[in-house]
């Protein structure tokens, strides 16, 4: 392309944004009528984990460590050095995981006997959330209950 073609394209596509933005054109018009509006983030959703630790025989498990790991596809180092989140049981064998989180739908849940009375256990979560509207995914809520066994 010739020197004086490229310079003369570059003026015009200038000219052309200009008179664009003095008419109003955006290029975050979700609906084509001027009412949209522009976001910037990323998607996100709520997710709560729930349940009770007891043991075989239906008695409570106080003070078990709840560990909740975010299940991301290993092709790269970064995933893997992910840490858990971690709750406790209370008196009463129940434990509560709640958080906003971007990315992630699958996660292993843990169950770890501080004492060392009991064996760990784990579980796979899928969840998946509903109701959002937006970058907001919306949430979603589980019950997860563990049984440990006594070790060896």
């Amino acid at each position: 392309m010739k020197k004086g073609e490229k310079r003369w394209l570059q003026g015009y596509n200038g000219i052309l944004s200009g008179v664009l933005v003095l008419l109003g054109f955006t290029t975050c018009d979700e609906n084509g009528m001027g009412t949209g509006r522009c976001e910037y983030g990323t998607p996100y959703a709520k997710y709560e984990i729930k349940g009770k630790v007891m043991n075989e025989q239906q008695q409570i498990v106080p003070d078990a460590r709840i560990l909740v790991k975010n299940m991301a596809p290993a092709t790269n180092d970064l995933y893997n050095r992910i840490i858990p989140d971690t709750v406790y049981t209370k008196e009463n064998g129940e434990y509560l995981y709640q958080k906003s989180i971007t990315g992630y739908r699958n996660f292993r849940v843990i169950c770890e006997d501080l004492s060392g009375t009991y064996k760990s256990d784990s579980t796979v979560v899928k969840m998946n959330p509903t109701g959002g509207s937006g970058w907001y995914e919306g949430k979603d809520s589980k019950e997860i209950n563990f049984k440990l066994k006594k070790k060896d």
